[in-house]
């Protein structure tokens, strides 16, 4: 059992006189159960029922930004103060498999929200400048599948594989429309070696997005398209408390945007190359620990 409580009280500003923050406060008992069974050999099955339990933010209630000078298009961040806590629940289930090794697992899961936050565009088609709030959609349901696989050998070489695929709907009445905020197909790949002293090692990582289903986009939305990028990293500890890192990112020098950077965006937008991410980039890091 799990118990929530929040009060979200703001004071007064007196640089913002015409400004009166919103106060709120609520509580929730959330249970969840969960079972696990042994199937011998090192595999599992286990399901799991939640409930679950979200307050707004003090900055999704509150917050007001805005700039109307950007060279990519003015923008607006208005507050909400009738915006609601979010209630899901949820259940999982799959299977896992562990020895020394393997570890593996799928898992699939569903949940259904109610008064769920969502940052949405709230302006008319084409307004400037374009208005974004945290709302609360009725009804969501989200469902997806998560897959994972690691391999590590006596020798400190290892490797490693994950998957992810979710989709989700909005129901507003009798309307369903896709959940704009689920990210496409997913994929994670990556081989290494660490020096089974932990001294130094090193590791190549491949993440590969799909692009956004046109299904799944509302109408006349920018979509990236897929891509992948292959990334390395090193490290050595230099001394007892000292670990040296560095990393050579995007490697292939691929021009890609995440699909969270971009949702909203129109597809008649001309500035979509100011939210792509870096080309070929290199960092180097020092960790002291005592």
């Amino acid at each position: 059992m799990r118990f929530d409580y929040y009060d979200l009280s703001p004071k007064d500003d007196p640089l913002l006189p015409t400004f009166a923050a919103a106060k709120q406060n609520g509580s929730r008992l959330s249970p969840k159960i969960g079972a696990v069974a042994k199937l011998g050999g090192g595999a599992s099955l286990f399901a799991n029922y939640a409930h679950g339990f979200k307050a707004p933010a003090p900055s999704q209630v509150n917050q007001f930004f805005e700039n109307l000078t950007s060279p990519f298009g003015a923008y607006r961040t208005i507050p909400n103060p009738d915006l609601k806590p979010e209630t899901s629940k949820s259940i999982e289930g799959g299977v896992r498999f562990a020895s020394d090794h393997v570890l593996a697992g799928i898992t699939g899961f569903s949940g259904r929200f109610r008064n769920f936050i969502s940052q949405e565009t709230v302006s008319p088609v084409g307004a400037n400048p374009t208005i974004y709030q945290y709302v609360n959609l009725a009804r969501v349901k989200i469902e997806g599948i998560e897959g994972k696989l690691e391999v590590h050998g006596d020798s400190g070489l290892f490797g490693q594989l994950a998957i992810s695929y979710a989709k989700g709907d909005s129901f507003r009445g009798a309307v369903r429309a896709p959940l704009q905020s689920i990210d496409p197909l997913k994929l994670v790949a990556g081989i290494g070696w660490r020096d089974p002293g932990n001294r130094f090692g090193g590791q190549f990582i491949m993440t590969h997005s799909a692009r956004k289903e046109e299904s799944r986009a509302a109408a006349g939305n920018y979509r990236p398209g897929d891509f992948t990028i292959l990334d390395a990293t090193a490290f050595v500890r230099v001394a007892e408390a000292f670990t040296l890192r560095a990393g050579i990112f995007n490697i292939l020098d691929e021009k890609y945007a995440w699909w969270s950077d971009v949702r909203g965006l129109a597809a008649s937008s001309t500035v979509t190359d100011a939210y792509t991410q870096p080309g070929r980039n290199i960092s180097v890091s020092l960790t002291a620990r005592f």
